[in-house]
């Protein structure tokens, strides 16, 4: 079969992505400490119950809604820590 673009069964508000956010934390096995820590890292201070509500639905206590602003800071502050935890490519010791 070949590719086809799936429907959009969904309406998307960005303001409210709380949603595609609980997606990329299962996907990419995303605890809410690395969030944390990862803007933190980047002077941006969050309190865990913050962290924590942007993995709420709507209708669960502690709920706070995440913006798609907020969804690329946190992926890209993500991606800051994590390429800076890699070990440096060893140059090519390899002798002819």
């Amino acid at each position: 079969m070949d590719y086809k673009q799936p429907p959009l069964n969904r309406g998307v508000n960005p303001l409210k992505m709380n949603w595609l956010w609980r997606l990329i934390c299962q996907v990419g096995y995303i605890a809410d400490d690395d969030v944390a820590s990862a803007l933190h890292h980047i002077d941006i201070h969050v309190n865990r119950e913050r962290v924590l509500g942007w993995l709420k639905s709507e209708d669960e206590d502690g709920y706070f809604p995440l913006t798609i602003a907020e969804l690329e800071q946190n992926l890209r502050a993500l991606l800051a820590a994590r390429s800076e935890s890699l070990p440096l490519p060893k140059g090519d010791d390899s002798k002819d």
